[in-house]
């Protein structure tokens, strides 16, 4: 797809990249310098950088020990209910304190584990603990409100927020108008007033596309008439869309008549550009609101506590139609509060969750107490066993699925089908009893993970007789399902939680007890490394004070009562990181290392991994995973230009060239799966040609929709960018292989020097 006989100019940072290529690969060596010189560079470093680390090594310590004076005198554990948190938070800082003592960290852990064991503890056997129903539905209509109210100040705060970007709105707006209906501005002016105005927008495509068109007219890779025509119209395409997401962005979800009164934007534009955004996975339909659908920005994930409201809302559901007149007349008027609050709270998208925290943890406890109330009321055992079977029992049973399966199952077997067809009652009884068996070891796995805290697939298969392999499944089947949510991971597994509302003690000890873990590795790390500095340990270095600098930038944002903690210390540590980091490459750019020679065969099958792991602790980081081979397949291409605008190298192309040999390749599986003008086009050539064509067709000019798709590797950095932004067919028309063309890089590298 590319040509190894054209020389290009490249940007600094590419032919940065292509040097280390040289150097590592042993086809250049860095001029070498004597062995005395080295020790008189890592000599003085090591002079220079121990004061400064003898404080940053102090820094976690002190930190913890304030963090605990005030976690004290606020009373911070005792505010933490769950157990899954508190039991993660003291196993973290136990394996902090192994790297070394900390009297902050040590009292911390104590206080935890003092709040864990009251949590635990258990009833006397003898002691009966009851639940009523009733009385615990009284606090329903109580927190209902409680939610509607917070519900009510998280789009007042949103509205706030609106009236405020209105203002920057309409000056968008304005200086976007004026500058459109400059009938006069030639194409260069017209990117710089785009440019200067689309900054404001944040909009990663239009940034990008922007400079990519500022390079290239610079490097005089675009001629004057494809300039104009880019600016004219793609990047005034990507300001619109920069327009729209703002208006997302800032404003909340909106229809398109909304997006339309707020930018002055023609609706026609607007909704082109919003399926656009859609698939390229920026914006997505959320609701309805009269015949209009409701877009928002992409999220990624939910709110922890939209997904908690939603959990309650099912849980509530099942266990309605089972209660007497007085008890569901509790729950009704409630419910349909709750309703309208969840879509109240999926129209807001993203909010601020601490201000819902506690009437939504509230609820949640509701529910806990509605399951165990109706165990207490079926069974008079109250051993484990029966408790988690029977609760497993009531989660199974919270979910549509299973309770439709068992409603409209007795009619398949004693009527028949459209077809004629009767299912055997003893087929029946097996999928049924393979279908319930499944919803009960779910239930079980849910009740586990809700008592437990983040459990893995490891825990629970020692909790239970269940297989792993069939635990794993159940788990990846309710993570899509939105019942459980990924909360990190445990020696290499992967932790499933459910999905819970933190409040600002949970949050505070969830972050103070990871960074606990981090900074102690890290200053161990720091402490050894100086110790017994050599040149091929400045880059573990340089990784040890980036980790304690990112640890300081967390802790920073950790507030106690609207109080961030040691404000001072973290300031006072600040600065000295970035000087010692400095010290580190200022040393390691003095003393370059060396690799003896190798021949290109060597290097023929060379992956990108293999290479990252040898040299990214030498490296400090890992410079070479920039290099790889994109793919591009025809029959899913549907002749955009995406991957042409997003390209932020301009290393790849559509060329006016049709390879029409290969419309007759096409299997009728991906001719079905491409839009239908496409589809109809590739048949009619194949029907209409007598013989089978053997060379491409070049075309005059660009038509939109067809061409041959080519990648320059002398430009190309492997960042995936036209891989992500491609909307072909299933995964695209472009992929990217790690494995490198090393034999085509390294000859134009040569060709080059």
């Amino acid at each position: 797809m590319s040509s190894s006989t054209a020389v290009k100019e490249i940007a600094p940072k590419r032919k940065r990249m292509m040097d280390m290529i040289l150097i590592l690969g042993g086809l250049k060596e860095e001029a070498a310098i004597p062995l005395s010189r080295v020790n008189e560079e890592i000599a003085n470093l090591k002079k220079e950088i121990e004061p400064l680390v003898s404080e940053i090594l102090a820094f976690p310590s002190a930190y913890y020990q304030r963090f605990y004076e005030v976690s004290t005198k606020t009373n911070l554990p005792s505010q933490i209910t769950d157990k899954g948190i508190l039991t993660e938070a003291i196993l973290n800082i136990e394996k902090a304190l192994e790297f070394g003592e900390s009297a902050g960290l040590s009292a911390l852990k104590d206080a935890l584990k003092e709040v864990l064991e009251s949590m635990s503890a258990k009833p006397e056997e003898n002691e009966k603990v009851s639940v009523d129903l009733n009385h615990v539905l009284k606090g329903l209509p109580k927190t209902t409100s409680q939610i509607l109210d917070a519900v009510s100040v998280l789009e007042e705060t949103s509205m706030k927020e609106q009236e405020q970007a209105k203002e920057e709105l309409d000056s968008l707006m304005d200086g976007f108008t004026e500058i459109i209906s400059d009938v006069d501005l030639d194409a260069d002016t017209l990117l710089g007033k785009l440019q200067k105005i689309g900054t404001k927008t944040r909009y990663g495509p239009f940034l990008r596309v922007a400079a990519q068109l500022k390079r290239g007219k610079r490097e005089e890779r675009i001629d004057d008439e494809r300039f104009k025509t880019l600016v004219t119209k793609n990047l005034v395409t990507e300001m619109r869309r920069g327009i729209i997401m703002f208006i997302l962005n800032k404003m909340g979800s909106k229809t398109t008549p909304q997006i339309a009164g707020l930018s002055g934007l023609s609706p026609q534009d607007i909704q082109s550009a919003i399926v656009s955004m859609i698939s390229r996975g920026e914006v997505e339909m959320v609701g309805i609101d009269g015949n209009a659908p409701v877009f928002a920005k992409v999220i990624g994930k939910a709110p922890d506590s939209t997904l908690v409201l939603k959990r309650a809302l099912q849980q509530l559901r099942s266990v309605l139609k089972t209660m007497d007149d007085k008890t569901r007349h509790l729950v009704e008027n409630p419910l349909n509060d709750l309703e309208t609050a969840y879509s109240r709270l999926q129209m807001l998208g993203e909010y601020d969750e601490p201000l819902i925290a506690e009437p939504m943890k509230t609820l949640q406890d509701i529910g806990t107490k509605v399951a165990e109330a109706a165990i207490k009321s079926h069974a008079g055992d109250d051993s484990d066993e029966l408790r988690l079977l029977v609760s497993a029992g009531l989660e199974a049973f919270a979910r549509f699925r299973l309770k439709i399966a068992l409603e409209k199952g007795p009619h398949l077997v004693s009527g028949v089908n459209v077809y004629g067809e009767k299912l055997d009652e003893s087929t029946y009884q097996q999928i049924m009893d393979s279908y319930l068996n499944n919803e009960l070891e779910r239930g079980t796995i849910l009740i586990l993970i809700r008592e437990l805290g983040a459990m893995t697939t490891k825990d629970l298969a020692e909790r239970t007789d269940i297989p792993p392999d069939r635990i794993l499944q159940h788990l990846l089947r309710m993570k899509r399902d939105e019942l459980l949510t990924i909360a990190g991971e445990s020696h290499g597994y992967i932790l499933y939680d459910v999905p819970r509302t933190l409040t600002e003690a949970e949050v505070a000890i969830q972050t103070i007890s990871s960074l606990a873990l981090q900074t102690a590795e890290a200053t161990k790390d720091l402490a050894d490394t100086v110790s017994d500095l050599q040149p091929s340990s400045i880059g573990k270095l340089t990784s040890a004070l980036d980790t304690l600098s990112k640890a300081r930038d967390k802790m920073g944002k950790i507030e106690i009562g609207g109080t961030v903690i040691a404000k001072d210390l973290i300031a006072n540590v600040e600065d000295k990181i970035k000087s010692a980091v400095a010290m580190g490459y200022r040393t390691r750019a003095r003393i370059p290392s060396t690799r003896p020679k190798v021949t290109i065969e060597d290097l023929m099958d060379v992956d990108v991994p293999s290479v990252i792991d040898e040299y990214k602790g030498m490296m400090g980081y890992a410079p070479l995973l920039g290099f790889g081979t994109i793919e591009w397949v025809q029959s899913k291409c549907l002749g955009c230009k995406s991957c042409e605008i997003a390209c932020p190298e301009n290393a790849i192309e559509l060329k006016p060239s049709i390879d029409v040999p290969q419309f007759f390749e096409f299997s009728d599986e991906t001719l079905d799966s491409l839009p239908v003008n496409k589809s109809i086009f590739y048949r009619t050539v194949r029907n209409l040609a007598t013989v089978k064509p053997s060379t491409k067709i070049a075309l005059d000019e660009d038509k939109p929709g067809f061409g041959s798709v080519e990648v320059d590797l002398w430009l190309c950095v492997g960042c995936r960018t036209c891989v992500r932004r491609c909307p072909g067919t299933d995964d695209g028309a472009l992929e990217l292989i790690l494995k490198w063309n090393l034999p085509e890089v390294i000859r134009q590298i040569t060709a080059q020097n």
